[in-house]
């Protein structure tokens, strides 16, 4: 049974309703007042890739995917091209091991990290004695 599409000429409700083949489409009674509705043009449509062979749909769709991807990869290689990936060395301890972020630096970056995230500590700390969250209201930093 095909599904039809219809606007209520008084009350302007849009609906569908399920008519058998044998029945007139062309109107149906409105769901909502019970006035007579009018069968709207369909706005469905179906695009079956593969033209007229016998070949299955999906197969055509996955041939038109491949297509499109091989297209954004050669557009990609174009840009890379002439371009060389820079090789970063992660920092290492003495012992091999690979140090942190917060270790980069020399002594006085270091140092500077180190006094601010003691302020940071401080000022939650004192926040919280005062009974204030850390995102409620600004306070005194």
């Amino acid at each position: 049974m095909p599904l039809y599409e219809y606007e209520c000429k008084s009350c302007g409700y849009v609906f569908e309703d399920l008519k058998n083949s044998k029945e007139d489409s062309s109107t149906a009674p409105c769901k909502k007042c019970g006035f007579s509705a009018e069968k709207l043009v369909s706005t469905f449509s179906s695009v079956v890739a593969g033209g007229s062979s016998n070949e299955p749909v999906d197969m055509s769709i996955g041939r038109e995917a491949n297509k499109r991807w091989q297209s954004y990869t050669d557009r990609q290689s174009k840009r890379r091209s002439g371009k060389v990936l820079e090789e970063v060395s992660l920092p290492k301890s003495k012992d091999g091991k690979f140090m942190p972020v917060m270790a980069l630096g020399d002594n006085k970056d270091r140092g500077n990290r180190k006094d601010y995230t003691v302020a940071l500590q401080e000022h939650r700390q004192d926040r919280v004695k005062r009974g204030m969250s850390q995102f409620s209201e600004p306070g005194p930093f």
